[in-house]
Parts: structure tokens; sequence; C-alpha cells
């Protein structure tokens, strides 16, 4: 027992002593550890910094050769490669697969047809209307689809007539857009339809509204007439223009020139647009139609653009032509008519809009089908019909989401007396409510007023209530 108490002290001092020892050792081994991962860290970031020089000298040798290429080579090299992909693939050491890139176009919403400068766009959207109406305008019209003022029906209603409800989606449009630029002057393109073709309610025939190309300040093709200022129409639910100014499209030239006065940005237009004369022949006592003419339509606009609106004074002249039954004799008389309209903002983003118009020579351009250019007696003796038409709407934002809109219109024309089943004057009243809680979507419930009279006194009224759709896409 004395020895073991002996030996334990030997031990525990011998312990103390060698543990230093085997500490030096450990830290040895740590230490040539880490000194040759260091140089195997040194070792790769020289491999890298030598891959870094080698690429940096390709792309200097590659900056040089196209340099030293000419507009020509430069010309050729990209026509090969429009022409054959394959070959730039196989020079870059990458798979043999043309990989064309769509690229965002040069306006919102478009983008670049590979291998050239046109952007392209297209869009449209959906909409659905559903009417309630207090009398029907006949079967297979376009009345019980949206506003027509000259087929609210005079007198006494028909049996079943007294009532109507319908839905259609005839509104829904689709659209294509185009825009290339050039030295001479931005080549631009534009088409558009719906699918009014048809007077049938549930027959969907497309129908162009829009189809014209611009090259810089010239325009070609069918869209509003010059004579129309389509910013100051209202925003309504129905497509028709509050029954004032026809929403006019027709094959036109025109020449815009945009100008400045005072610092405010102006431009004056010129347009030869397609002739059409109705006429009012008291032979037949009914609208006739010549769809052919010796002279274009003439008509000019000045343009006012503030940043507080809009204004814009339109002057048009014309020439109705007809060959009367009674005489088999040519005739024709010129015209002319006076258009200001506009569009002023208010209060924040509410706006007034309106249109004043005045002439002999309004006829087809006011309220849609409902007056003539001009009418001939019963001795074949032609005068043109001084009219009038008028259009005031406020459009209020209760907030972001919520607007809405209040117009009134008006249009009278002073008739001859032999005319008495043609249409002398017209009102109509709009108000609704839209909510557009997105960009793409709107809501909305309209409430319209429509009431025509002829020159016998014989009158009619329309009461609608509209309720639509509409998802922009």
């Amino acid at each position: 027992m004395a020895q073991t108490i002996l030996v334990l002290p030997v031990v525990v001092v011998l312990l103390v002593f060698s543990m230093p020892a085997f500490a030096e050792q450990d830290m040895a081994v740590l230490l040539e550890e880490l000194t040759t991962q260091i140089k195997e860290l040194k070792a790769q970031v020289a491999q890298s910094n030598a891959r870094v020089d080698e690429l940096e000298q390709k792309l200097k040798t590659i900056g040089n050769e196209k340099s030293a290429s000419s507009p020509a080579e430069v010309a050729q090299t990209r026509s090969a490669t429009a022409a054959s992909p394959h070959v730039v693939a196989a020079a870059t050491g990458e798979p043999n697969v043309a990989k064309p890139v769509v690229t965002a176009g040069d306006t919102k919403g478009t983008f670049k047809v590979p291998g050239t400068d046109t952007s392209i766009g297209k869009g449209g959207f959906v909409k659905l209307d559903v009417l309630f109406s207090s009398a029907g305008m006949g079967q297979d019209t376009r009345g019980n689809q949206r506003l027509e003022l000259a087929e609210i029906p005079v007198g006494v209603l028909p049996d079943g007539e007294n009532d109507l409800i319908g839905f259609h989606a005839k509104e829904s449009r689709f659209w294509f857009k185009s825009f290339t630029p050039s030295q001479l002057g931005d080549i631009n393109t534009y088409l558009e339809l719906d699918f009014y073709g048809d007077a049938r309610m549930n027959t969907y025939t497309p129908r162009l509204r829009h189809a014209y190309g611009t090259f810089g300040n010239f325009l070609a093709g069918q869209t509003w007439t010059t004579f129309l200022n389509s910013q100051a129409q209202a925003d309504t639910l129905d497509n028709n223009n509050v029954g004032v100014l026809g929403a006019l499209r027709q094959p036109q030239v025109r020449w815009t020139q945009p100008f400045t006065f005072a610092g405010t940005p102006m431009d004056w237009q010129v347009a030869l647009e397609a002739p059409n004369s109705r006429i009012w022949d008291a032979a037949s006592n009914s609208l006739s139609t010549n769809n052919s003419s010796h002279y274009p339509d003439l008509v000019a606009r000045l343009n006012y653009l503030p940043t507080w609106g809009n204004l814009s004074l339109a002057v048009m002249g014309r020439q109705a032509q007809y060959t009367p039954a009674v005489v088999r004799t040519e005739k024709s008389i010129w015209g002319g008519a006076v258009n200001l309209a506009g569009k002023i903002n208010t209060f924040d983003a509410d706006n007034v809009r309106f249109m004043l118009a005045y002439g002999n020579a309004i006829g087809r351009y006011g309220v849609n089908n409902f007056y003539a250019d001009a009418a001939v007696d019963r001795n074949g003796e032609m005068e043109l019909i001084p009219s009038y038409a008028g259009m005031l709407a406020y459009q209020h934002w209760w907030d972001k989401e919520w607007r809405s809109t209040l117009a009134y219109g008006i249009a009278y024309a002073d008739q001859p007396a032999y005319a008495a089943k043609a249409n002398q004057q017209s009102h109509s009243v709009h108000a609704n409510l839209l909510w557009s809680p997105i960009s793409q979507a709107t809501i909305g419930l309209e409430y319209i007023y429509g009431m025509r009279e002829l020159v016998n006194t014989e009158n009619g009224e329309l009461h609608r209530v509209q309720f639509s759709t509409r998802f922009n896409f």
C-alpha cells in the first residue's frame, strides 16, 4: 500500500512535464497542414489570373477585328447571320440550332420581330353588354344593341315591343399595330375589328373599324373622320357617341403638320375623305344613298394641345350629288360645316368634354343614319339641310377606381316641309357609374334616354339601362 502511494506522485509529475511536449508536436502538425493549403490556394489564384489574362487578350483581338471590318463587311455578316444562323452557331462552338431572341419593342406592349427593326403589338378587349330597354327597335336591328336614335319607334308601339332585354358581346375588339423606324420617317400601321358586321343579335360577323398606315406625317386608310375630335367623345358604355356627331370612320388620306405657338404644341390637318351622299327624296318619301361622287369630301382641322386639355376647330366642304327619278338629270350642290370640340381638365382627374357643330352639309357626319345631306322635292329640285348638333359631358372621378360621366346631346335639322317623315330633332342623356379595380377590367352600369321627333311632330322615346363588363388583353 505504501509503495502505491509513493508511485502515484511520480506518475503525476511525469504527466505534467510531458504535456508541453505533446502540445508542441500537435502544433507542428497543424502548421504544416495550413502551409500546404496556402500553397494550393496560391496555385489556384495564379491559374485564375492566367485565365483572366487569356480572356482579356481574346476580347481585345475580337474588338480589333470588328474595328477593322468595313461597313460592307459588317452588312454582309449580318445578312449571312439572318440567312443562316447555323453558320454563326458553328463558328461560336454552340450547338447547330437557331435560337431567335425576342426583345421588347420600341413602344410599350410590343416586341421586335427577330432580325428586323419592326415592333409588333396586339391587344383588344372582351365586352359583354346587357340591355334592358323600354321599347324594342324591331327584329334584326342594331338599335337593340346600342343607341340608334334613328331607330327609336314613333307613334304606337307594335305588340310585344313595349320592353326588351338583350345580351350580346359584339363590341368585343381585337387590334394589331406595328412600328418601323426609317430615315424618311416612322412607318406605322394599325388594324382593328369588332363584331357589328351583321345587324342580327346573335350573328357575330367581324367588321373593320380601323385599317390605316402612317409614314411620317402622312396617313392613308380608314379611321376617324378628321371632322371629329375623337378625344372629345364622352366616356360611356354605349359606343355611339351620345348620338350627336356620329362615330364616323371612313377611308381617307391625311397630312398632319405639328408646330408650336407661344410655346404650346399645335398641329393642323388636311384630308381628302370618301364621299357619300344621303338624299331625302320626296317622290319616294325615304332616304336614298349615292356612293359615287365627282369630288372627295374636303376636311381641315386645327388642334390646340395645352397641358390642361385640347381644343379643335374643324371645317368641311363637300358636294351632295343625286339623280332624281322624276327628271333623270344629275343634281349636285356644295355645302359646308364647322365643328368646335375639346376636352378641358378641371379638378384632379375630372374633365369637361364638348362638341358644337353647325352647317348645311353635316348630314351623315351627324347622328348616325339620322339626317340626309340634302333633300329633293317632287319637281327634282335639290336643297341642302341646315342643322346643328351639340354635346356636353362631365366626367368625375370618385377615386382611382370609380368614375362617372353625365352627358347630354342634342341635334336639330331645318327640314323642308315636304319631308314630313324625315327626322327633325333628337335628344339623348347618358349617366353611368364605372368601376375599374385594375386597368385591364371595367364593370359598369349606365342609364340611357333617347328621343326623336319627325317633321310631322310624331315622336318616340327610349329608356334603357345597360350593364357592361369589359376585360382588356
